[in-house]
């Protein structure tokens, strides 16, 4: 992925006929379903064909104006919708499956984007046979720079894990787990972002305090940051040997990183990743 992808919003061709006449309704567009409605229509999805139903009416019309979707209740959007994602909270997810199997049109995808819920708890509070898959994504799809995680159910077929896909396919990297990888996955990619997001924080932070405006540290971490990233993906060299690759002997960069290692930056780092996927872990009851 180049540092030009996050321009690219013209979908290409083959593609955008693919899902030109698919009707998506998203029940729950807040924090993950918003970002989520922004990588369907990147890939394709017409606009008018994505409904959004929220808790509230003023809710759904908000989340459409902002995303450039289409309010609606919930029963017009499930009305002939080919996808149907569900962007509730995790305790809520159980309750809505059951509230609306009996509406769902013959032949629709079901896509959860609840933590710690499996396929086989959002399967039987649906109808027996019904199509469901779990997505696990990060924010960052929002900019089509994220990591999306797809688990298949027992009872999606070949063309439909292929549309799940393509959804996805102007998210970023979209990969197919296993559920008992999606504990790991939510420490590596699905809050790994809010941990970056934390950590560009604190080297802004320091920048100012060494003497640059605010606005020029932003630009500048950020900046670094997403061409470090880039770099990685471009030339797929190992970050060991990128690190090595800018430390002169004694000079600035080892000093700075060994300062990173006596203050223990890489065990919290780990430890970070570690208690996201051990409260996955707990959430599912593994």
């Amino acid at each position: 992925m180049n540092a030009s992808s996050t321009q690219q919003t013209v979908p290409d061709p083959a593609q955008a006929t693919e899902l030109d006449p698919l009707h998506v309704a998203v029940i729950g567009a807040g924090n993950m379903g918003g970002p989520v409605v922004r990588a369907f229509l990147a890939a394709g999805v017409r606009a008018e064909h994505l409904r959004i139903a929220n808790s509230t009416s003023a809710s759904s019309e908000r989340a459409a104006a902002e995303l450039g979707a289409v309010a609606a209740s919930r029963a017009e959007a499930l009305k002939g919708a080919d996808v149907v994602v569900l962007g509730v909270k995790p305790y809520q997810i159980l309750d809505l499956a059951a509230e609306i199997g009996e509406q769902l049109p013959a032949g629709a995808l079901v896509v959860s984007l609840a933590a710690g819920i499996t396929l086989a708890q959002i399967e039987e509070a649906l109808p027996t046979g019904q199509s469901v898959e779990r997505a696990m994504p990060n924010t960052p799809i929002s900019v089509g720079e994220g990591a999306v995680g797809l688990m298949r159910g027992s009872a999606v077929t070949d063309q439909q894990h292929a549309l799940a896909h393509a959804l996805f396919s102007r998210a970023g990297v979209v990969v197919d787990i296993t559920e008992q990888q999606v504990h790991a996955f939510i420490g590596a990619a699905g809050s790994l972002a809010a941990f970056v997001f934390s950590i560009i924080e604190a080297m802004t932070d320091e920048a100012v305090r060494l003497g640059l405006k605010r606005d020029l540290a932003d630009s500048l971490v950020q900046q670094t940051v997403r061409g470090a990233a880039t770099m990685l993906l471009e030339s797929g060299m190992h970050p060991a040997v990128a690190k090595n690759g800018v430390s002169s002997p004694g000079g600035t960069t080892v000093q700075g990183l060994a300062a990173l290692e006596r203050e223990g930056v890489r065990p919290g780092v780990a430890a970070a990743m570690a208690a996201a996927a051990q409260t996955s872990r707990e959430m599912t009851g593994d």
